[in-house]
């Protein structure tokens, strides 16, 4: 089971609601086969286990090891989840209920699965080998369509008694503000996450204000992109600076918040959103965020931008498969 890095090779999987990426990882972190499919989030549990395992068997094959060259598959996927069982709970995006996804592929490769939170496994990759290497105290931020966080303190994530520690989109940031996904109002997500500020657009065009994003946000705000709102902010539309800077004034409120109770030495801004808007929008939340932060003249606390970008998932979940399958 040694591979190029002289030890041992593991399988990581970013499981989306539209694409899966696995990668196959060496020893010393490096992506040595990686393959890139559609989720056919639509089709059902079988459809969407045989696009993983097709995913993962295409990764092998260009990295030129059979899965017996590995020790194990770590998967990030969206939850709730049983990640003892490997069984994804729900998924709305890919419209599954109690889906045995880690038993499936284990049985497909005949290796051991770990199933875990896509965001905490991105925030776990992050913390080893990205914008958080060298601290032991991170809050790590993940805002796209959603907004989904990973807390770890002294080195290890915390998952809390409800095992759902991190949760940071669902904190309430404003009292019978606009209504979120979850079904509660005012959270964090329902005002800074992509689909909050496509919203707010959206309500804007249709009392007539003018946008050039009007041609995409007409039918359904839901397929405005993160690329679209960078494009846009960046060509000066007012309508999308204005409602960016409000989603990062939300966004740093709330992050300075929980720097108060926390006390992580850094917080890390990712997700697709932070990825396109680049510099400028992390300025902004940063800038939101001081103005919450108690007690921290010397800004000891750093707010930083993600540096794996999409590699986050698939490095923290063979980080973490790679930890729980190691003997000795």
């Amino acid at each position: 089971m040694a591979g190029p890095g002289n030890g041992p090779l593991v399988v990581g999987v970013d499981l989306g609601g539209t694409k899966i990426v696995a990668g196959v990882i060496d020893a010393h972190h490096t992506i040595i086969g990686r393959a890139k499919k559609s989720t056919p989030a639509q089709e059902g549990q079988q459809a969407i286990l045989e696009a993983i395992a097709a995913c993962i068997a295409e990764a092998l094959d260009v990295a030129g090891v059979g899965p017996a060259e590995v020790i194990g598959i770590g998967v990030g996927s969206p939850g709730p989840l049983d990640a003892e069982g490997g069984v994804i709970l729900y998924s709305a995006n890919m419209e599954v209920r109690d889906f045995a996804l880690g038993p499936g592929l284990s049985r497909l490769f005949d290796r051991p699965v770990l199933v875990q939170n896509d965001v905490r496994v991105g925030g776990y990759g992050e913390f080893r080998l990205g914008a958080g290497r060298g601290y032991r105290d991170v809050l790590a931020a993940f805002v796209g369509t959603g907004i989904g966080g990973c807390l770890i303190l002294g080195g290890q994530i915390v998952a809390g008694a409800t095992g759902n520690a991190g949760e940071i989109g669902h904190i309430t940031l404003k009292a019978g503000g606009p209504e979120c996904g979850c079904g509660r109002r005012g959270c964090l997500e329902a005002l800074a996450s992509r689909t909050a500020i496509a919203r707010r657009i959206q309500k804007a065009v249709r009392k007539g204000v003018s946008t050039s994003l009007r041609p995409k946000i007409d039918a359904k705000s839901d397929k405005l992109k993160s690329k679209d709102l960078a494009a846009a902010f960046a060509a000066g539309d007012a309508l999308t600076i204005k409602e960016v800077r409000r989603a990062a004034h939300f966004l740093g409120l709330g992050l300075g918040s929980l720097v108060n109770v926390l006390g992580p030495e850094i917080v890390i801004l990712g997700g697709g959103v932070t990825e396109a808007l680049g510099p400028p929008y992390v300025d902004l939340v940063r800038e939101s965020a001081r103005r919450q932060i108690m007690a921290d003249p010397e800004r000891r606390v750093k707010i930083e931008p993600a540096a794996l970008g999409d590699d986050a998932g698939i490095l923290g979940a063979a980080l973490m498969a790679r930890e729980r399958f190691t003997i000795g």
